[in-house]
C-alpha cells in the first residue's frame, strides 16, 4: 500500500514535467472559450473562458463548465498539451470542438497560449 501510494505521489509531483528519451518535456498552456451555443443549454454561456496551465485546469471565479462538455474535449486539450514538433499537432488541424449533447449545441474553441 506504501509502495502505491509513494508512487502516486512521485506522479502528482511532477505533472508538468515529462521525461520522453532522456528530455524534459514541457506542457503547453491553453485557453478554451465557448464561442457558440445553439439551442438550449443551461450550463454554457458564450465567452465563457477557463485555461490548462502547466497540465492543470485553471477556472476563473465566477465562471462553471459543464463536466459533459468538459469530457468531451479533454481528448484534444491532451494531445495539444503534449505537442513536440511544431506544425504536428491537432490544433494544425481543428481548433473548434463540440459538445455531444444533441439539443445543445456548444462549440469550444482550443488556442495555444506559448509555443
Amino acid at each position: 500500500m506504501f509502495c502505491s501510494l509513494f508512487y502516486i505521489y512521485r506522479i502528482f509531483k511532477s505533472v508538468g514535467r515529462y521525461k520522453y528519451g532522456g528530455n524534459e518535456m514541457k506542457f503547453k498552456d491553453l485557453k478554451v472559450t465557448i464561442t457558440k451555443v445553439e439551442g438550449n443549454c443551461s450550463r454554457s454561456q458564450v465567452g465563457t473562458t477557463f485555461f490548462v496551465k502547466n497540465a492543470k485546469l485553471e477556472i476563473p471565479s465566477g465562471q462553471d463548465i459543464c463536466i459533459f462538455a468538459l469530457g468531451s474535449i479533454l481528448q484534444p486539450i491532451t494531445a495539444a498539451l503534449i505537442q513536440s514538433k511544431q506544425g504536428e499537432g491537432i490544433l494544425e488541424l481543428l481548433q473548434e470542438w463540440q459538445c455531444p449533447d444533441p439539443y445543445a449545441k456548444v462549440i469550444f474553441k482550443i488556442e495555444k497560449l506559448n509555443f
